[in-house]
């Protein structure tokens, strides 16, 4: 067997876990989805049941004006990873209304935005660098009139825009990966309960997540200060803080949708 052919067969061979929210999913194979393009009905019925979702630092300042920006620490690595809180009960994402929409001028995180597409990163080999394969979520393709890869196999603008945002997103993500080691290297974050109190006086708590701690960073050195504001990182240290304000707006919408 050639070594292409081999390495193509355990990229078969690896089982693919589905992203929170998505459905099956498989590699985006440009011959065997060629003349396919995103279905035209899309809508956010398949993300109503995500209460939180993974988010890059790059979009901490726009995301901060919607949602309370958590950390929650991944349980495969051990990692900790920032997530945009979408709901205060499981399996409830208040910002998706009874007909699938999302709501009306608030922030859409990439991680929605790039649906139905997502990046799997391949487990290394022989020491190599891990690959990365961009899989989609088929039941989400269609043959129609916008096609993604052409009969010929020539992708299409389309396609290069998605290709575009899966890229940003990746590269992304390994940024937002070096904030958090440098985070937790300064041992700047904390595990925290989030109490918010509606305007009707209603109290909630959510548990299990961290936050920075304000005491810590002001106690930093000024070389580690200016280090993190070089890096652009302190602007993004300081939307998550200012984010957690909104775990009572969250309440207020809770409270809403319950009628009350």
């Amino acid at each position: 067997m050639s070594e292409s052919a081999t390495a193509e067969s355990e990229r078969k061979s690896i089982q693919l876990i589905a992203p929170p929210g998505y459905g099956e999913v498989s590699p985006f194979d440009k011959q065997q989805h060629a003349g396919m393009g995103v279905r035209q009905a899309q809508n956010y019925d398949w993300c109503s049941g995500l209460n939180a979702v993974y988010i890059n630092a790059v979009e901490f300042a726009r995301a901060a004006l919607d949602f309370p920006i958590a950390f929650t620490r991944e349980e495969r690595s051990g990692e900790f990873i920032p997530v945009a809180v979408l709901g205060l009960r499981n399996g409830e994402n208040l910002f998706v209304d009874e007909d699938s929409r999302w709501q009306e001028q608030a922030y859409i995180p990439a991680y929605f935005r790039r649906y139905p597409f997502c990046i799997a990163e391949l487990p290394q080999q022989n020491g190599n660098e891990p690959q990365r394969l961009v899989c989609v979520q088929a039941d989400q393709l269609e043959a129609n009139d916008t096609p993604l890869i052409a009969e010929d196999g020539t992708p299409t603008e389309r396609w290069n825009n998605v290709q575009k945002l899966l890229e940003a997103i990746e590269g992304a993500r390994q940024q937002t990966r070096v904030l958090s080691r440098r985070l937790e290297a300064l041992e700047l974050l904390t595990a925290f309960d989030a109490l918010a109190t509606s305007n009707s006086g209603q109290q909630m708590r959510l548990q299990g997540m961290f936050r920075i701690d304000e005491q810590k960073l002001n106690a930093l050195s000024s070389k580690d200060l200016k280090s993190l504001m070089s890096k652009g990182e302190l602007r993004c240290i300081y939307a998550h803080l200012l984010s957690l304000e909104n775990f009572a707006r969250l309440l207020d919408m809770t409270a809403d949708s319950d009628g009350n």
